[in-house]
């Protein structure tokens, strides 16, 4: 019997700097093993995970970061991808099925090459997985490892790192070195080398909220800043609609070729200040749910003035997760069916529908609607075998989570420590990850060229960047 191919992966959050209890929460993880042997859990219903801690390094071998005074406010600068004189980078990612977006780093002296999954839901990197142990190993042999006694710039920072996931699990120690990523080379860049796992066949580069909330050492994006190769921690990470061949990730701007008009400001919800601080989160609110079927005006499912339902963006996530009275209503609409584990499958058919169908997520009462086309919707666990794109959340769980299923079908960026765009030619959107106000900017997609426009210079300076379409 197939299992779907994808997990939600619970993974124990880390003490932080030996002390208070056990920190600790969920993270939805790639689909480890896609399409190979499968994990035998099913999407909703992951097992407990036994905990695991992290011991950091010793603080006099860990660099700390620095907060940058942003420059004196300048006109933005149209550039383009084969300019030299830029303050931002650009590199392809690789698409894993549509579930997993791929990014290759160059690391040590001479350079190693290494694959890595993008998580937007943690924030640390590692790299070397097992592989005779992960969940195929021959792909995760092409991924590549990195050898630190391979490389002349290679540096022993200590310290343990261990990671428990529902159906995997991480160990090893930290060390720096030099690494290339989208054009950048990055000196003393910490990160952890796994000596053992199971089940992953892919490190991880986490680009959630880092130091100095959930790690005491600066992140990748706090080194670019610190190095002013970008004004501020900002990416920007494209994931393409369903085999269009868009996947991308910009550091340090953002693309106006991509939206039109203003980004509609929507605060991070909860506030920074009511979450964990060792466990900071990019969580919006929810304020609308609904369908547009084509040729009929929009429905909405939920009550215009009064709904709310705080739910992480995590590209980590291979589907979306919300409350299961809404997936059950979408689902009527689709004729879908449910399996003995609780899975809404819907007709593949859905997903070579032409015409402008769309799954509409709302947000700020209406004033930004996010509209995701059922061809980037529908997921296609294999071929004629499909799954709605959202699933009931798990029973008596508030973790609601917007996955690839809304990614693909949106333009978002993080601003001041991540900016992601996701493409597709129909019904997306902007977002931008303000860390320095805890504002998400977004707006919905059009494509009507490529090019970049710097930001972060001042804080907030994003309110001033309009669309080109």
């Amino acid at each position: 019997t197939k299992k779907p191919g994808y997990v939600r992966l619970p993974v124990s959050r880390h003490y932080f700097n030996g002390s208070s209890g056990w920190k600790w929460g969920w993270h939805w993880s790639p689909p480890p093993g896609f399409p190979f042997p499968l994990p035998s859990y099913y999407p909703g219903r992951p097992p407990p995970s036994s905990l695991s801690t992290v011991t950091r390094p010793p603080s006099s071998t860990v660099a700390q970061a620095t907060r940058l005074t942003p420059p004196s406010p300048t006109a933005f600068t149209i550039r383009r991808r084969d300019q030299t004189d830029r303050r931002w980078g650009w590199q392809h990612l690789e698409d894993l099925g549509g579930i997993a977006y791929i990014l290759q780093l160059d690391i040590g002296t001479p350079p190693q090459k290494i694959k890595v999954f993008i998580d937007t839901g943690s924030y640390e990197l590692w790299v070397n997985p097992r592989c005779n142990t992960s969940a195929d190993a021959t792909l995760c042999q092409s991924y590549g490892n990195y050898f630190p006694n391979k490389s002349n710039s290679s540096s022993f920072v200590g310290g343990d790192f261990a990671v428990t996931y529902g159906t995997g699990a991480v160990k090893g120690s930290y060390w720096s070195d030099i690494m290339s990523i989208a054009m950048f080379q990055i000196p003393a860049v910490q990160f952890a080398v796994a000596n053992d796992s199971n089940y992953t066949f892919s490190g991880i580069l986490g680009l959630g909220y880092s130091y100095p909330y959930s790690i005491n050492y600066p992140s990748v994006l706090d080194l670019m800043v610190s190095q002013k190769l970008i004004s501020a921690p900002i990416f920007s990470l494209g994931l393409g609609g369903d085999q269009d061949g868009f996947s991308e990730i910009i550091f340090g701007g953002i693309n106006r070729w991509k939206f039109a008009g203003p980004l509609e400001p929507v605060a991070i919800w909860p506030p920074i200040s009511q979450q964990d601080p060792n466990w900071i989160q990019y969580w919006v609110n929810v304020t609308s749910v609904g369908m547009t079927k084509p040729g009929q005006a929009p429905v909405i499912y939920t009550p215009r003035d009064t709904f709310t339902m705080p739910t992480l963006i995590d590209t980590g996530s291979t589907l979306s997760y919300i409350r299961e009275d809404l997936v059950a209503q979408i689902g009527q609409q689709f004729q879908a069916t449910i399996d003995a584990a609780g899975n809404y499958i819907v007709d593949c058919a859905w997903r070579n529908n032409t015409g402008p169908g769309t799954v509409d997520f709302g947000f700020n009462r209406g004033r930004m609607v996010i509209s995701v086309r059922y061809k980037d919707f529908i997921y296609q666990q294999y071929p004629g075998h499909c799954m709605l794109g959202v699933q009931p959340a798990d029973v008596g769980s508030t973790n609601y989570v917007l996955g690839d299923t809304f990614i693909r079908g949106a333009y978002r960026g993080f601003l001041s420590s991540l900016f992601v765009s996701v493409g597709c030619v129909f019904a997306s959107v902007g977002f931008v990850f303000d860390q320095q106000s805890d504002v998400v900017w977004m707006n919905q997609y059009y494509n009507c060229g490529d090019g970049v426009v710097s930001v972060g210079q001042t804080t907030r300076d994003t309110q001033y960047v309009v669309g080109a379409c």
